[in-house]
């Protein structure tokens, strides 16, 4: 990093590539440091505190003034399983400051910008408080997830609502801190949302409103944690991130970007890392669950719908009194039909080294393909040690993982591929516990969680579906992204009940990652999601009507490129099930569709074979 040291007798302006976006880091007397974020001259974060805490005492000299160290500007591709491995770019500039002894780097993207401190260089260090915040004006509206009990900062199963920012402090029944990310719309109907990046060997990020400001909090209280420091040693990233409109919020790639390339060693051979949809018979289950005779009936299904996978979930080992011997007759039917296997564990039973070494070893061996855990409930720094040391674990026995009963996202999936997708939603299961998943939550979702990674919502759960119609439930295939696509209706069902017939070719052809994503006119978090996916040379456009009123749009489809070559099929809500319609594009192009209340339309565009 070339060296560009200079004192901060005046604050110090760090600017983006190409300057649309500075930070003002400075120094307020006897107060502290604080920081400004500017979007071509208007200021969207307030002066807002920076600090960490050691052992109780300021990480930061008060004594000292902001010195810039160093800069430079960053420009990197990378290609990701979710993106069917298309390259993105990104280009920032990042700078280390030092305030005496100590610093800290930021990390400032014409999108938005970063922060992160260095830890002391010693064995082991006490963090016992964060105090970083972000400022910002008292009447922008705030979407944040919702839960009135002490499950929602251990699941992050919450429903998304929105309030003024200046509420979040008083708005829950479980006190004034609230998960990540917090997404803010603007005055000028821009957005701006808080989330943090490279989350390892520390504790996971809470926010704790007061009136319009947001701080860092951690689980573990005023007691702290302690990390095992060395040279060189940060704390992950914490994220401002800025987008126009929704198509740049949903297509940001800050929380990727910062995120540490995946480990060469580690990851060598990633053959076994696959895409694709996986049955589910836990969340369909009746007497006969987990009968060996029905889950291979599950996987005969799976395999007339083109499915890769079927996870076989929780109580299979109390079940199957020769569990590893019946386990491997379903790898084994499995691979006749082209179905791979993953299982369920409970986390507490994988804590223990060497036993997760041992049971992940006997997985591997059978050829099961993946594994899903649950219950961690923390974010943690013990829980998140966890998770990071069982990807470790899972990667060196070629196994991929999703995570259930846990926190959000915070772009792991980039240093540990073998990670298809986690929980950290709220997802359909919660319709078969008496909590049914109202639709605005679902037309939230693809701008608030599933901007900071994959979900396994385990959508498409069309025999128990809440208030929503049939094609709502069809269109969060499209909406939801997720490598591992775990679909929760029933594959035997899907196959055998005529209702499901117009659909079975999406089904059957439905892609699980996505070279392009684009958000269309008529989008509005909790209101409606429109959003155009394309896979190869095929489009999809899915949308969903969160409202209990029925709502128009106005299609357009410029974006397809060379349009009438191209034939589609409408997929939308009938009064018995579904309609299937097929038709050529400028039928659809520029044209009113309406969607009925909580319903939704699928439409799926085909080049014409010459």
């Amino acid at each position: 990093m070339p060296a560009t040291a200079s004192c901060a007798e005046k604050p110090l302006l760090l600017k983006s590539p190409s300057a649309a976006v500075t930070v003002r880091i400075f120094k307020e007397g006897d107060k502290g440091f604080f920081y400004t974020l500017s979007l071509n001259n208007q200021e969207l974060i307030k002066p807002s505190r920076l600090g960490l805490s050691i052992s109780g005492k300021p990480l930061l000299d008060a004594a000292a003034e902001p010195e810039l160290l160093a800069s430079k500007t960053i420009t990197e591709s990378f290609a990701l399983l979710r993106y069917n491995y298309q390259q993105r770019s990104v280009s920032y500039k990042k700078y280390q400051i030092s305030i005496g002894k100590n610093r800290i780097e930021l990390a400032v993207f014409d999108n938005g910008c970063a922060i992160r401190y260095q830890l002391p260089n010693a064995q082991q260090v006490h963090v016992t408080a964060e105090q970083t915040s972000f400022v910002l004006d008292s009447g922008v509206r705030a979407w944040f997830f919702e839960r009135n009990n002490n499950w929602k900062l251990k699941s992050y199963a919450g429903l998304w609502m929105q309030t003024r920012l200046d509420s979040l402090d008083r708005i829950s029944a479980t006190g004034p801190i609230q998960g990540k990310p917090i997404v803010a719309q603007l005055a000028d109907k821009s957005y701006l949302f808080i989330t943090e990046a490279a989350l390892q060997h520390y504790s996971g990020m809470r926010l704790k409103a007061n009136k319009n400001s947001l701080s860092v909090d951690f689980t573990e209280g005023d007691k702290g944690f302690f990390v095992q420091s060395g040279k060189g040693s940060f704390t992950p990233w914490r994220i401002i991130g800025l987008a126009s409109n929704l198509n740049e919020l949903v297509n940001q790639n800050i929380v990727e970007a910062l995120n540490e390339k995946p480990d060469e060693y580690l990851y060598a051979n990633t053959d076994y890392i696959s895409p694709g949809k996986s049955a589910w018979s836990w969340i369909t289950r009746r007497e006969d669950y987990l009968e060996p005779a029905v889950e291979k009936s599950i996987i005969d299904a799976a395999a007339q719908l083109n499915y890769s996978y079927t996870l076989i979930d929780d109580g299979w080992e109390e079940k199957w009194k020769q569990k590893w011997q019946t386990l491997k007759e379903l790898v084994d039917h499995g691979q006749q039909k082209n179905i791979k296997v993953w299982v369920w564990k409970d986390s507490k039973y994988l804590r223990d080294t060497a036993y997760c070494n041992a049971f992940l070893d006997t997985l591997n061996r059978l050829g099961v393909a993946g594994i899903k855990i649950d219950f961690m409930n923390s974010e943690a720094k013990e829980l998140i040690d966890f998770e990071i040391g069982f990807l470790k674990a899972a990667a060196q026995k070629k196994l991929m993982v999703n995570f259930h009963g846990c926190h959000t996202s915070t772009g792991e999936y980039r240093s540990f591929p073998n990670e298809m997708t986690r929980e950290g939603v709220r997802g359909a299961e919660l319709n078969i516990m008496n909590e049914p998943i109202p639709a605005w939550h679902n037309t939230a979702l693809p701008f608030t969680r599933y901007i900071t990674g994959p979900a396994d919502y385990t959508p498409a759960l069309f025999s128990n579906r809440a208030s929503t119609t049939l094609t709502h439930q069809l269109a969060l295939l499209y909406l939801f992204d997720s490598p591992f696509q775990c679909i929760a209706e029933n594959p035997v069902t899907l196959v055998n009940d005529p209702l499901y017939k117009p659909i079975l070719p999406l089904i059957r052809n439905l892609p699980t990652t996505w070279d392009s994503t684009l958000v269309l006119d008529g989008s509005e978090i909790g209101s409606c999601a429109i959003i155009a996916k394309k896979k190869g040379e095929d489009w999809y456009v899915a949308a969903i009507n969160g409202l209990t009123s029925e709502t128009n749009i106005t299609l357009d489809l410029s974006f397809v490129k060379g349009l009438s070559n191209y034939r589609a099929t409408a997929i939308q809500d009938a009064k018995m099930g579904f309609s299937s319609l097929a038709t050529v594009p400028s039928q659809l192009h520029k044209k009113k569709i309406s969607i009925p209340p909580m319903g939704g339309f699928v439409i799926h565009l085909q080049p014409i074979k010459q």
